[in-house]
């Protein structure tokens, strides 16, 4: 196999590699909004709350999950449009591959915050 072939090969890899680490961080984001919003109203319940779920509690505690939700969403929607773009315009280089351990590393500490609250 001549050399042009194994970079050919390798720039193939690479792009599938990139690709799917995109759509995994897309699905794991979309997974986190609810897990977000789930850690916001357990820290509304205990700390704003009484101990009746009736009233002004649950409707405001629906109130806040709604936003949240909805400025998630959009952040979310920016997130990964934005760095499919990125991923596509910078493909190959450390930039994009420093993009994805960072977002990744953000991802898992929601996750691992979520733990603990």
């Amino acid at each position: 196999m001549s050399e042009e072939k194994a970079m050919q090969l390798g720039k193939v890899g690479a792009g599938i590699l990139a690709f799917v680490l995109w759509i995994f961080t897309a699905a794991l984001g979309l997974i986190e909004i609810w897990i977000v919003r789930e850690m916001t109203l357990r820290v509304y319940a205990r700390f704003f709350a009484d101990e009746t779920a009736f009233g002004n509690d649950y409707w405001g505690s629906v109130a806040l999950g709604n936003w949240l939700v909805f400025i998630l969403a959009i952040v979310w929607i920016a997130l990964v449009i934005g760095g499919g773009e990125y991923h596509v315009k910078h493909f190959g280089k450390p930039k994009s591959w420093m993009l994805f351990a960072r977002t990744i590393a953000v991802q898992l500490s929601i996750l691992v915050l979520a733990l603990f609250i």
